[in-house]
């Protein structure tokens, strides 16, 4: 939302006469939709792709490149590459995390594979179980937070 409303002051400070009409519509923007892949373009079209989102934050993990975007306290994405010697390399693993109104993070990914079948697959269901763990943290943690804050106590 904050680029929006950026894109809205911009606006306005060009064109003062539209300022009253950017204005309201920026405030109440709709967040910004997460990125999602496309497998047709390759790897290296995905990995220039995922260099050009807007307010990506380029890190590594180990070997690897990850690009996080987010859009704070509503969700993240965090595109990964595989390096060379990996299993499933090239590939791109998008990971989306949403936060839920319990305050549960979901875990979700989405795999594009572009070399050996057998790898892919052994990569996706690495990818699925990681979700379900990451998920389940949350969802502990956030359990556990409840507990704490509830005036009666847990267990």
């Amino acid at each position: 939302m904050a680029r929006r409303w950026r894109s809205a002051v911009a606006a306005a400070s060009l064109f003062p006469f539209l300022a009253p009409s950017l204005l309201p519509c920026a405030a109440l923007a709709e967040p910004a939709v997460p990125p999602d892949l496309d497998c047709k373009i390759g790897f290296e079209a995905l990995r220039s792709w995922a260099a050009w989102l807007p307010d990506a934050k380029r890190t590594t993990d180990g070997a690897r490149d990850v690009i996080v975007v987010a859009e704070p306290e509503v969700w993240r994405v965090e595109i990964t590459f595989t390096a060379p010697g990996e299993v499933g390399h090239p590939a791109v693993v998008l990971r989306k995390f949403v936060k839920q109104v319990t305050n549960v993070w979901t875990a979700q990914s989405k795999v594009c594979g572009f070399g050996n079948q057998a790898d892919f697959a052994t990569l996706v269901a690495a990818a699925k179980a990681e979700d379900s763990r990451l998920t389940n943290a949350s969802r502990d943690e956030a359990e556990r937070q409840k507990r704490e804050q509830s005036p009666l106590g847990g267990p």
